[in-house]
């Protein structure tokens, strides 16, 4: 079996043989997060097709039907996340944009990444109860909030005004028709 390129810690290029199926032993690097994400992408994918399967399909004599393009999407996000495991295993791991290889990389800020995915949480139990305009406000102020907006007043503005853009635009503009929620007036 022949060497497979392998980084030491210290960032000088070395040769390993030591693998097993292909796979390079990363003890330097942690994969943690990019496995994460490979199996999330992997576990969408695999939503999406079982989802697609058991979707009603009127009958009909169309050649091309409604679960195609489901079954495409969720076929394309399978092969995506296994080539992101055989890219992982073989050690090309992702770096951030904007730093080259051996830079420090800052360690993730769990606090704006938590407002962030706390704000995108509430969308989907406002969006039905309080209203598209108050869901999306709520959503975009806690995200530009934990982006650094301090500015209060001027962030719930932007917001607002956002919000209420889109709505009419699809609303009035589109007739498509979103959920006015508590704001009756709008709809």
């Amino acid at each position: 079996m022949g060497c497979i390129p392998c980084f030491t810690e210290e960032g000088h290029h070395s040769h390993s043989s030591n693998t097993w199926f292909g796979l390079i032993l990363l003890k330097s690097k942690k994969i943690g997060g990019e496995l994460a994400f490979a199996g999330s992408l992997l576990i969408l994918g695999i939503v999406v097709l079982f989802d697609t399967s058991r979707m009603d399909i009127p009958v009909g004599d169309e050649a091309v039907g409604p679960q195609v393009f489901p079954y495409l999407v969720g076929g394309f996000v399978i092969a995506i996340a296994l080539g992101l495991f055989i890219q992982i295993f073989r050690g090309n791991l992702g770096v951030p944009e904007g730093t080259e290889f051996g830079d420090v990389v800052d360690k993730t800020d769990f606090k704006s990444l938590s407002m962030v995915a706390g704000s995108m949480l509430t969308y989907p139990i406002l969006i039905e109860r309080a209203g598209f305009i108050i869901a999306s406000t709520v959503a975009f102020f806690g995200v530009a909030f934990a982006y650094g907006a301090k500015n209060l007043l001027k962030n719930l503005a932007i917001s607002l005004i956002f919000s209420l853009v889109v709505y009419f635009t699809f609303s009035k503009g589109l007739n498509v028709n979103l959920p006015a929620g508590i704001l009756k007036v709008f709809a």
